[in-house]
């Protein structure tokens, strides 16, 4: 008997460590265990909320049961994966050249709602990167500008202003007079 329990804890911390990497769980995967080279691939198949050049591409069913637990007072985490890749079509010619070497870059983050506010963590070149905002609004509407790729959107934002509009932090985002409008954008769908 006393040589089957080093076996059976042996096991149980094996399906322990298994169970963390399991696939649509990436919350039990702590950030700063991800390997520098996760993938976009890797995401998706780990269950993240994946958003491709600012556009939702996978994950959409676990936004919604996130927010379905949000809206109920519940605790509850999703891990957010945002890439994004460089167009040299669509920046002027001296920066592509200047940052093509840096894309595409994937940023994983994780969103934990702990029942009365919203915390967005992450780790940029090392460094943990946390934030908490009282508020996830969200906001619909057609594009900001005719010459959009998109012609409405879909998102939620986390903010510490209950009555703060879109058109609000798009005007601070752009404004030279100090209007900036701290909010962090989690969720994107363009349509």
């Amino acid at each position: 008997m006393k040589k089957i329990v080093p076996i059976i804890l042996a096991m149980i911390f094996v399906l322990t460590i298994t169970g963390c990497s399991s696939k649509h769980n990436p919350e039990k995967i702590p950030l700063e265990s991800l390997p520098a080279d996760y993938s976009l691939e890797q995401a998706k198949e780990d269950g993240c909320i994946v958003y491709e050049s600012s556009d939702i591409t996978s994950g959409q069913e676990i936004w919604d049961k996130f927010m379905k637990t949000v809206n109920a007072g519940k605790e509850a985490t999703v891990r957010l994966g945002f890439y994004y890749t460089l167009d040299p079509s669509k920046c002027d010619p001296e920066y592509y050249k200047s940052a093509k070497d840096d894309y595409p870059v994937l940023f994983i983050r994780d969103l934990i709602f702990d029942g009365t506010s919203y915390t967005i963590r992450g780790y940029d070149e090392g460094h943990e990167n946390v934030k908490t905002y009282k508020y996830l609004m969200k906001y619909e509407g057609q594009a900001e500008t005719p010459d959009a790729i998109y012609t409405s959107y879909v998102r939620y934002v986390l903010t510490n202003n209950d009555t703060v509009t879109w058109e609000q932090i798009v005007h601070g985002i752009f404004s030279s007079s100090g209007d900036y409008i701290n909010h962090y954008v989690v969720y994107t769908d363009l349509y």
